[in-house]
Formats: C-alpha cells, structure tokens, sequence
C-alpha cells in the first residue's frame, strides 16, 4: 500500500489504510484476559522498545495490554504488524475535538466486540485521551459490555507525583512511570484481576 500515512491527527484518523488495520484487528485479535490494561502510545517502535511500555510490560501481569492512538486501538501484540511500526502523526491541539470523537468511537467498537470485564485506562488528567475513555467508559458500563473501567493516575495522584518532581527522577518524558502514579496502577490491576 503506498499511502501516506504521515502527518497530522486527521491524516491518521480518516486514513484508508489504518481503516483497514483496525477492521483486520477486529477480525482476528481474541481477549486473554478479563482486564484490558490501555495506555497511550510511545514515539519508540515498536511501543515495548519505549521506556514505558517496557516497563508496564514487565510490571503488570494478568491484563491484556493495549495502545490508544490516532492509529486506532492496537493490541500489544500487533504492535510490529503493518502500518504499526510506520505510521507517524503529531497531535495538534486544532484536532483535539476529531480526536476525541474518533477514540471514543474506536474504543466504543474495539471494547463491544472484545468481551472485557475491566478496562484501565493509563491516561493523565492532562491528556485528550482521558475526555475519549470518559465518554467510551461510561457508554460501554451503560450497555453492559463491560463490568467497571477506571482511569489512573487520578487528579490527586497526578497531582503528588508533579509535586514530588518528574524531573529529578528521569521522569520528564515519563510521568506515568513515577512511583506514585506506578503505585496506584497497580493497586487498580490488583482490584481488577483478585
């Protein structure tokens, strides 16, 4: 295929070829567990390269991991699969409300044809991505698909963690990775999956 699939949040969002990834992944990608853990992606490909992703991989256990990006909802394990390791658009704030719409739409779908009982949602008070797994969350509780969702760090957490300094510990680019945000990801996970 020899669309471009670079550039910005809409380019992405409405691109054919990433259509096409999502409904391939929708065909085929089977749940292995009760709880879908969702995070957003890493500029490293493929996302377990990412200091992030390493480590939520290497931490977390007995959840399915999950990428939430203009490119669509992307199971871990399809993360080297075509167009995953290639496409690239930078989010522009002109986009956010297309973004937002388009994600929940995404994980509306994604989460009501994958049977979950749990979804955590890693996404900061800071981030759109947070405003789409709201709407996504709330509708996907209401329809029954799915039994509870949280999204983590919570304002308070987020909150402490900024206070305590992302900086001095090498955390600058890695907000979610800081021990008090780590901390309550787990306590969520340990609720989820006992």
């Amino acid at each position: 295929d020899c669309e471009d699939i670079h550039g910005n949040d809409q380019d992405i969002l409405i691109s054919p070829l990433m259509a096409r990834a999502q409904e391939a992944i929708l065909d085929k990608y089977e749940p292995k567990h009760d709880t879908a853990f969702v995070s957003l992606c890493s500029a490293t490909r493929p996302h377990t390269k990412s200091r992030k992703w390493k480590e939520f991989v290497n931490e977390f256990t007995g959840v399915d991991f999950i990428v939430c990006s203009n490119g669509g909802i992307i199971p871990l394990e399809y993360e080297e699969s075509y167009p995953y390791l290639t496409y690239d658009a930078h989010g522009e704030k002109k986009y956010d409300e297309l973004y937002v719409l388009f994600t929940a739409r995404s994980l509306i779908r994604f989460f009501l044809l994958k049977k979950y009982k749990y979804i955590l949602f890693n996404f900061r008070p800071t981030l759109r991505n947070r405003r789409a797994a709201i709407i996504a969350g709330r509708y996907l509780v209401k329809a029954g698909a799915i039994t509870r969702y949280e999204i983590s760090p919570n304002t308070k957490t987020y909150e402490r963690a900024q206070e305590d300094g992302f900086k001095k510990l090498g955390l600058s680019m890695y907000p979610d990775l800081h021990p008090i945000v780590m901390k309550e990801l787990h306590k969520q996970i340990n609720d989820f999956t006992k």
